[in-house]
């Protein structure tokens, strides 16, 4: 059990009277204190263990209500049902919450128990990371009234009493660590400092002062491994990795193909119109013109063949006037008149 107790003298302290708080009548105990919510534990003596006895809990208006009953083992009492039960060396009594608060009296084999005092407190919290220094909140008015003793309590107790002088620690506390402000007194604060907290300093702690108007209050302390800095980059080389595209670029590259692919078959399509368009236009304009196409063809088939024949009269004649020269051309030019009959054109007359 850890306990931490503080000592000053104070000349004023001494010539103050002695004032004693309201307790209930007639009744003291151990102190058991609690945060609401947790388990609460009374320990067993050994008349307790077997037997028949009762465990009751004395309110305020002295009133005395069962919790458990002893009968070889001990049993919850209506109203405690699924929240009283026996553990090897105890009795618990759990999620204690703030009606629980009382005096809890042990009947056993027609022999009283030491009763308990149990309070409960719904504890402030301070979060720190281990390293750091923790201040445990409690402030009350100390200015013109007489302070016996502030105690702080965690499994035990941390004590300050202004009459002796004297400072004494706890065998869970060490003195280079924990403190109180040397100046509580006129500034009226209690805090508790524990300096570069660890991880076994966290839990509940109960700050008590003993004056004129009690004061109790408590402190969740919750100590946590500090962040864990980045770890800079390592001067080896590491294995190449192949990023894998995102789906982002994915749906880029997608976009473009398909685009690509519209812009590639409209032009085709646009193409294909245009040609069609034209083809479709040639063969109206023929189909309108009616015989003329054929006429021009025919004028034009005359103006070879006369051509060829002038060609071939000129050839004659530059090679002499010879009679096998004439002869040909007369035969060929024969010829020609006949095709040109044959052909049924109208307009050639043979002279």
């Amino acid at each position: 059990m850890a306990v931490l107790a503080f000592h000053m003298s104070s000349p004023a302290a001494r010539h103050q009277p002695t004032r004693i708080g309201v307790y209930f009548r007639g009744v003291s105990g151990k102190l058991i204190q609690a945060a609401a919510g947790d388990d609460v534990k009374f320990p067993l003596t050994e008349e307790c263990m077997k037997g028949r006895g009762t465990l009751k809990r004395r309110l305020q208006d002295d009133s005395l209500h069962s919790v458990g009953d002893l009968d070889g083992s001990w049993k919850p009492a209506p109203g405690y049902i699924n929240r009283f039960f026996q553990s090897s060396d105890s009795v618990i009594l759990t999620s204690a919450d703030i009606s629980d608060e009382g005096y809890y009296e042990f009947d056993c084999n027609n022999k009283k128990e030491e009763s308990a005092q149990l309070q409960v407190f719904i504890p402030s919290d301070v979060f720190v990371h281990e390293g750091e220094d923790a201040i445990l909140p409690c402030r009350s008015i100390t200015a013109g009234q007489w302070v016996k003793s502030v105690r702080w309590r965690r499994d035990g107790e941390v004590e300050l009493d202004v009459r002796s002088g004297e400072t004494t620690y706890g065998n869970g506390f060490d003195e280079s660590r924990v403190s109180i402000p040397s100046d509580w007194h006129q500034r009226a604060n209690l805090s508790l400092i524990i300096k570069r907290a660890e991880a076994r300093d966290g839990g509940v702690y109960y700050c008590d002062i003993d004056k004129v108007e009690k004061h109790r209050s408590a402190v969740r302390l919750h100590v946590s491994t500090p962040p864990t800095p980045p770890t800079p980059p390592s001067s080896t080389s590491q294995p190449t990795t192949t990023e894998r595209p995102s789906e982002c670029s994915d749906w880029s590259w997608r976009t473009f193909s398909i685009t690509a692919a519209v812009f590639v078959i409209v032009g085709l399509l646009v193409w294909l119109c245009w040609f069609l368009r034209n083809r479709i236009f040639k063969v109206c304009t023929r189909g309108f013109g009616g015989g003329s196409s054929e006429q021009e063809e025919e004028i034009n088939l005359k103006s070879v063949i006369i051509s060829n024949s002038d060609g071939h009269l000129c050839n004659s004649t530059e090679e002499g006037g010879g009679g096998g020269g004439a002869e040909e051309g007369r035969e060929s030019g024969s010829d020609q008149h006949s095709m040109l009959k044959s052909n049924g054109n109208p307009d050639f007359t043979h002279n």
